[in-house]
């Protein structure tokens, strides 16, 4: 059942995408991490499709199934109180039908935003009239669910280095154009990319522009001088902490326990910051 609460979310969001300002969208992988970014101040917070992936011990790329995902979003959805967008990767599914039919349980289960993304397993884009199908299908459960939920359609020209630097850009622009006028709220472009191109990305695409942080160009300032209006952090936080994980796995085999024996975020500490 969609709730009222969960309109009001969902018209938040939007709003954060039209505002003449950058935020910074964490990724979540489970409950507990969405809890905390909540709690740490973040307005909105978006899933990763790596970390949930990683969560379940299976590498990124649709290898969980879609029952997966959306037993994770409902949990996560429980749990905070802030707008939830989910990373949908390629819509766990063939037909625009069976996209749209995710999308509405997603939707239920608590979802107020999509990444939709035209990469495929081979490195290559999906077809454009197929990409554009998707994105008019989710406009029009729109309309069928009466939520305005994001659409934030994602084209991995430069994640998945398809093309030369120009042809690239071209590409990216081109979808980015055609995504939003097919419905899109927001165009992502994740990949590493330098302060020049973000420029020309954001002034060629006639929507809100998404980007990854990433180690070529990630000054919060500049970005937001530059026009990119939402910031996600992708894999980078999940990835961070598993990198941790194995660390302290490696410690622990070794013998070496003080650290985290001596760690000052104590039992009942943990208890409390959890607790609503």
């Amino acid at each position: 059942m969609i709730t009222e609460r969960q309109k009001e979310k969902a018209r938040i969001f939007s709003t954060m995408h039209k505002e003449d300002k950058m935020f910074v969208l964490p990724n979540a992988w489970d409950a507990g991490s969405a809890y905390i970014f909540e709690k740490q101040g973040f307005q909105a917070v978006a899933t990763s499709s790596a970390g949930m992936a990683y969560d379940l011990g299976y590498p990124d790329g649709e290898n969980i199934c879609f029952d997966d995902l959306l037993y994770a979003v409902r949990k996560i959805a429980k749990r905070i109180d802030i707008p939830l967008s989910v990373d949908f990767e390629r819509g766990y599914g063939k037909t625009v039908c069976e996209v749209k039919e995710n999308a509405k349980k997603l939707i239920v289960a608590g979802a107020v935003g999509f990444n939709i993304e035209d990469g495929l397993p081979d490195g290559t884009l999906n077809p454009l009239d197929q990409q554009l199908d998707k994105i008019k299908g989710l406009c029009q459960l729109k309309q069928e669910l009466d939520i305005d939920f994001v659409i934030n359609a994602r084209t991995c020209a430069y994640w998945l280095n398809v093309a030369g630097e120009e042809e690239k850009l071209q590409m990216a622009i081109e979808r980015g154009n055609a995504f939003a006028e097919a419905g899109a709220d927001c165009v992502f472009v994740p990949g590493a990319m330098d302060k020049t191109t973000v420029e020309k990305l954001t002034a060629g695409i006639k929507a809100p522009i998404n980007i990854i942080l990433n180690g070529v160009f990630h000054d919060y300032a500049q970005l937001e001088e530059l026009g990119v209006r939402r910031l996600s952090l992708g894999s980078g936080p999940v990835r961070y902490i598993y990198g941790q994980t194995i660390s302290l796995a490696n410690h622990l085999y070794n013998g070496e326990i003080d650290e985290m024996l001596n760690s000052p975020f104590v039992y009942a500490e943990a208890n409390a910051y959890f607790k609503k």
